[in-house]
């Protein structure tokens, strides 16, 4: 029997291979990776959870924190026996400050990660100010009086491309609108999103490699507020992407398919080294 509140997750690739941890952002769920991130399986083993609160996992009454979601990751890796492995973090927007919330928190399981359209904000103010105009849907869908019946009632009528089309969701996105409740939205919003500043967790992110990868017409999170980390935190690299905005794994799969491929590999011409240069010093 599974834990209470044990994730839904899919996975893929060989079991002996070194493991990747994909998290995706608010509203999504594992299907936002699924179908494209698996040309990754030859070489990796990939592990998609749903958050807690969306997709397929658990949905408690409860507030939705960062702690909260660190640590229902955490119950994951440990359900999986996968604690004491070199872990690899992939994350998108939420899904990236959770990836840095963990690595805070098990400063040597993580080896490498990938953090896409990171949302940095200097304070709540700002943050509400730029959320809201770059995600007017989000506002629509809170309006709503019953989310789950409304976007119900768009699927039975097979009005999904109207409201994709009203809304500006990405498919991805839309298919699994309907998947989360009104309070794990909100709570997620409140908690993680609006009055969550990342640059209280940074000073305590080992220096691990990181690539940022940022869109440049990302409204929700723009890219300037993230331009300047890399100069304060040596070991993270930034690659801004032209022509595409927040959900750039989306819009620009391939590229950043290949990004992630080539970034983690280094993992591995990093641990040869060190297994060489361990086996020269025992001779």
């Amino acid at each position: 029997m599974r834990p209470p509140n044990a994730l839904h997750y899919v996975e893929s690739g060989r079991p002996e291979a070194p493991v990747v941890l994909f998290l995706h952002g608010i509203t999504g769920s594992r299907r936002y990776w699924q179908k494209k991130a698996r040309r990754l399986a030859v070489d990796y083993h990939l592990i998609l959870p749903d958050l807690l609160g969306f997709g397929l996992s658990p949905k408690p009454q409860v507030e939705y924190t960062m702690d909260l979601f660190r640590d229902s990751v955490r119950g994951l890796i440990e359900e999986l026996r996968l604690g004491d492995r070199p872990l690899m973090l992939v994350g998108h927007s939420l899904g990236s400050l959770i990836a840095l919330e963990y690595a805070a928190r098990y400063r040597d399981h993580v080896s490498r990660m990938v953090l896409l359209s990171l949302p940095r904000f200097a304070d709540p103010v700002t943050a509400h100010r730029i959320f809201w105009s770059g995600s007017p849907h989000y506002r629509r869908l809170l309006n709503e009086h019953s989310l789950a019946e409304t976007l119900a009632q768009f699927r039975r009528s097979g009005l999904e491309l109207t409201l994709r089309y009203m809304f500006r969701f990405p498919w991805a996105v839309l298919m699994d609108s309907h998947k989360f409740t009104f309070k794990s939205l909100t709570s997620t919003l409140e908690h993680c999103l609006l009055n969550y500043q990342v640059d209280t967790i940074l000073p305590s992110v080992p220096p691990t490699p990181i690539l940022l990868v940022h869109g440049e017409q990302d409204s929700v999170a723009p890219l300037d507020h993230v331009r300047s980390l890399p100069a304060s935190y040596p070991f993270m690299r930034l690659q801004s992407i032209r022509g595409t905005g927040h959900h750039l794994f989306l819009t620009h799969t391939r590229l950043c398919l290949e990004l992630i491929r080539g970034f983690l590999r280094q993992e591995e011409v990093t641990r040869g080294e060190e297994g060489r240069r361990s086996q020269a010093s025992r001779s």
